[in-house]
């Protein structure tokens, strides 16, 4: 078993993962045991390593679990034994522990290549608040571009993600993230129960301008094949990362009177330290015809959650924490070392959070450690340490922004960044005191009993 820094875990939970675990994670050719056996030694593992693992071991529904899949695990789909051994994790719901999808882990075990995960469809799709939407094809398929999905199968899109999240290893907005992999690959298809045969052509009902389109996609055997973009427009955010040549970057908006701070992952990337950054954030703070700063950790998977402490006690001791001064961006990206930050930010000052819900709880487990299995090479983590940031009481799944700001498939074609917009131009009411009871016990302060309706949650 290999132990995984959170920083590398954020890194391939955003799909860097390292060549060297990337190569641990294929080293298994051969099944040197059965998958019920493999199963087993799974559930063994997570019973030593998770901090929660006394409670699992005494829990019935953890034993019902583990022990309905040891005895089935040699009958089921490559897909659906994928799925149950993700579903049985999720048991600890705390977005660290799970099974890797294979396009993190450095590509499909040589067990599974010859099967249904050797196979793919001709498209990728992303799981936008108003719908899944394909956002690559392959040159024969272009027509497709920018459609919604509205049905795979036998199963309409909003319910294929429901049956995923309903026992998602994380949060909904977690869930969220990935929603939109199952899509194109027909082994998870299958898994679902959306398809049966998944060698052959799957019929989809697609979406455009409110009209029906019906196709069905043959999957086939190229690995990785070249895919065109959807047509569209870039955000100024985009722009100004692309002139950055990077993720981690600050932008003085002397026109806006605002600062913009890019932190796309909690760690030092080329050219850029985290101390660099920090620094950078505090040389724009000399511009005092600005009054607002802008934090962006909305595609921020995680990294190492020690490098924001110097960033976030600078920003409790600056002019812009107060109420109206100091904005959030957040999303389901926002995790791990990531939701660190946000936690600690929105525990310590009078930030107003703005976009989506974030993909981790205030209080969660993280720094994972790696488990191959030797009969399917399936690559899992289970955490080994619990992070917790805030109160005692906070149950929260995640911190649900004060102003919500769905993340919509017209904006993203049209280059519109709402969430920014609406952080860069809000004129807040009113007045939070330090002493009130909305900053004193935060967790409960209204904005966080709203509900989030992505179109797929109707519940």
């Amino acid at each position: 078993m290999t132990a995984i820094s959170r920083r590398r875990l954020g890194h391939l939970m955003i799909g860097t993962m390292s060549a060297s675990v990337a190569r641990r994670a294929l080293a298994v050719p051969t099944p040197k045991m059965p998958r019920g056996a493999e199963i087993r030694s799974l559930r063994l593992f997570a019973e030593k390593t998770h901090p929660r693992a006394c409670e699992a071991r005494s829990d019935p529904d953890w034993q019902v679990r583990w022990n309905r899949l040891e005895q089935i695990a040699d009958t089921l789909t490559d897909g659906s034994y994928f799925m149950e051994a993700r579903r049985a994790l999720a048991w600890f719901g705390d977005g660290h522990t799970t099974i890797l999808p294979f396009e993190f882990t450095g590509g499909v075990p040589e067990t599974f290549k010859a099967g249904p995960f050797g196979l793919t469809l001709p498209f990728r799709a992303r799981a936008f608040d108003d719908g899944v939407f394909i956002v690559s094809a392959t040159d024969s398929r272009q027509a497709i571009l920018g459609a919604e999905i509205a049905r795979v199968g036998n199963a309409d899109a909003s319910t294929l993600i429901m049956t995923v999240a309903r026992e998602w290893p994380g949060n909904l907005a977690w869930a969220h993230r990935w929603a939109a992999m199952p899509f194109s690959r027909p082994a998870l298809l299958q898994g679902l129960g959306a398809i049966g045969d998944p060698a052959a052509p799957i019929p989809f009902a697609l979406l455009r301008n409110g009209q029906g389109q019906a196709v069905r996609l043959a999957p086939d055997r190229k690995d990785n094949p070249p895919r065109v973009d959807v047509a569209r427009l870039k955000t100024d955010r985009e722009n100004w990362a692309g002139a950055a040549g990077r993720g981690n970057y600050v932008r003085l908006l002397a026109d806006r009177r605002a600062i913009y701070v890019s932190i796309d992952e909690m760690a030092d990337s080329e050219g850029m330290s985290f101390e660099r950054l920090t620094r950078e954030m505090v040389s724009a703070f000399d511009h005092s015809e600005t009054d607002r700063l802008i934090i962006d950790l909305r595609r921020n998977g995680g990294g190492n959650n020690l490098l924001g402490e110097p960033m976030r006690k600078i920003i409790g001791a600056s002019r812009f924490n107060r109420w109206g001064g100091l904005y959030l961006l957040i999303g389901p990206q926002t995790f791990s070392a990531a939701q660190n930050l946000a936690n600690r930010l929105e525990r310590e000052t009078l930030a107003i959070f703005v976009g989506t819900p974030t993909g981790g709880a205030p209080n969660h487990y993280g720094d994972a450690t790696l488990f191959v299995g030797e009969a399917t090479g399936i690559s899992a983590i289970i955490s080994t340490l619990p992070w917790f940031d805030s109160s005692p009481q906070d149950k929260r799944p995640w911190i649900m922004p004060d102003i919500i700001v769905p993340d919509r498939f017209s904006d993203w074609i049209a280059g519109r960044d709402s969430a920014f917009e609406r952080a860069v131009s809000h004129q807040p009411e009113g007045h939070v005191a330090l002493q009130s009871t909305d900053r004193s016990l935060y967790f409960q302060r209204p904005s966080q009993a709203a509900i989030w309706r992505p179109f797929w949650n109707r519940a």
